[in-house]
């Protein structure tokens, strides 16, 4: 196959200054295309691929000797990329069966042995591979799918002398089978062995007055900086979802109650006490009568006290289970995956890309960078965050106590000031309602931090594929302790004041 393309700047927004690029790459040729960093060799690239236009600027693209409509172009990324959570072999596998061909693993075994692998490198992952075979092997997922122009993003960083030379004696016998390459690459010593005479692409960065450079404002190395950050992400971005939560589950279980209210009926006793068909006998000894007289008084009562003590009940229920229990263990849950799971993934993944080594070397503890910002702004947040959604939840019961459907509180007033009886008359500072909803919601984030933080270190040899694993295990754990350590200070609080679970 060959490939020709012709790229026009048309604007200021094209990562190149030159104003037309070419590119012509046939069978058996390399095409180096350099450049400074920034000029837009990666835009290039990807364009070529598929996944980024290039910004103000005009392609023509012409694949010629494929069977394909468009050209056969791959890549092998930088420092190479495999799907993390597949080894060798299947990678190289998945690659065949979405090109339409069978991958029997004799067929994967010729495509390591075309770069230089061996059939024992199938099984392994992608972690257990050296820099060099990580770019064999992504080579060979490339050539599983019968590219015929390959990109090669920077092939030769990081390596030593000996594998890079050894990537560079594959790509020549690799050309010599007819395949065409466009090296991307800062390593003249290495590119020069490679290029095809005459075919070098030098692309011209803009210049510096067009760049836009993002700069902060505050070191975020400073301890305070990042508590401030962290405690916007988990107050402020949390909000909405704390508030929809509550505004849901506030109203659906505050009209569930209110029913249940009104369904409370006194029929039933009054049935026990009034025979609907009396016998003769009961007529003539006038205990109709008496019945008739009991049932009036039993309505008379009923309608001048049933609906206050619908009232008080709906008050109770309201503080007991927004303020006490709702309120706390629906945050903590909501948290678990909100707080817990983006702590224990940042952890994991900075044991994974061994950011955590780094800062050991540094002399900086890795649990104080992480814990110490993440820890204060997640208590600060949760108190706050609990407090947003039992405000909500009791606005939602307001709504549903003096609605017309329910017309269990006759205004606003009235619906305030028994809640406030319910929920501020306590008999000590522990059984009191709002501090019991906030020492509740401590509890629950301090379980939050310690399950995330042991997910997150658990294993120090941890890859990037186990970072989801780690996140997984952090939301459940953290939820199911927060279930069990809301039974028991449930269990502690009715022990502590019997009077508060009335």
């Amino acid at each position: 196959m060959e490939l020709h393309v012709r790229i026009v700047k048309s604007g200021p927004r094209c990562p190149f200054d030159n104003d037309t690029v070419e590119l012509d790459v046939r069978p058996g040729e390399c095409l180096w295309l350099k450049g400074d960093s920034g000029a837009g060799k990666s835009s290039i690239a990807l364009h070529l691929l598929g996944l980024r236009p290039i910004p103000d600027a005009r392609i023509h693209t012409v694949g010629s000797g494929d069977e394909s409509p468009t050209p056969s172009v791959g890549m092998v990324f930088q420092q190479g990329v495999l799907i993390d959570s597949l080894n060798v072999g299947e990678n190289i596998g998945l690659a065949l069966k979405k090109s339409g061909r069978s991958s029997p693993p004799e067929v994967i075994r010729e495509r390591l042995s075309q770069v230089g692998l061996s059939e024992s490198d199938a099984t392994k992952m992608p972690g257990e591979l050296s820099g060099g075979m990580l770019r064999r092997a992504s080579l060979a997922q490339i050539l599983a799918q019968g590219r015929s122009i390959i990109i090669l993003d920077e092939p030769f960083v990081g390596l030593d002398e000996t594998n890079a030379l050894g990537i560079v004696d594959l790509i020549r016998d690799l050309m010599d089978d007819g395949h065409g390459f466009i090296l991307i690459s800062h390593e003249p010593h290495y590119a020069k062995r490679l290029i095809t005479p005459g075919l070098e692409v030098y692309l011209s960065a803009r210049g510096s007055s067009e760049s836009v450079t993002k700069k902060h404002f505050f070191s975020h190395s400073n301890f305070f900086v990042r508590t401030a950050i962290r405690t916007f992400d988990y107050l402020v971005i949390s909000s909405p979802l704390i508030f929809f939560a509550f505004l849901a589950s506030g109203i659906a279980i505050s009209m569930m109650f209110a029913e249940l209210l009104e369904a409370t009926s006194i029929d039933a006793l009054r049935k026990q006490i009034i025979d609907p068909h009396p016998t003769l006998i009961k007529k003539l000894l006038g205990i109709e009568l008496f019945q008739q007289f009991v049932g009036h008084e039993f309505d008379v009562i009923s309608r001048e006290h049933l609906p206050a003590i619908r009232r008080k009940i709906f008050a109770l229920g309201v503080a007991r289970g927004f303020i006490i229990e709702l309120g706390p263990m629906l945050t903590g849950l909501l948290l678990a995956g909100r707080i817990g799971g983006s702590y224990a993934g940042e952890v994991a993944m900075m044991q994974a890309t061994h950011q955590n080594q780094l800062l050991h070397t540094l002399g900086i503890s890795p649990r104080r960078w992480t814990l110490g910002p993440s820890a204060i702004a997640a208590l600060i947040a949760a108190p706050l965050l609990t407090a947003i959604g039992v405000g909500t939840s009791l606005w939602m019961a307001y709504t549903v106590g003096v609605s017309e459907t329910y017309s269990l509180f006759q205004n606003s007033e009235q619906y305030w000031q028994i809640l406030s009886e319910k929920a501020l008359v306590y008999p000590s500072l522990w059984a009191f309602p709002p501090f019991v909803c906030f020492y509740h919601s401590i509890v629950f984030m301090v379980v939050i931090l310690v399950v995330a933080e042991i997910a997150g270190r658990l294993r120090s040899d941890i890859q990037p594929r186990g970072v989801p694993k780690a996140i997984t295990w952090s939301v459940v754990g953290a939820s199911l302790v927060i279930i069990v350590a809301d039974w028991g200070l449930s269990r502690w609080l009715q022990y502590l004041s019997p009077v508060a679970v009335l």
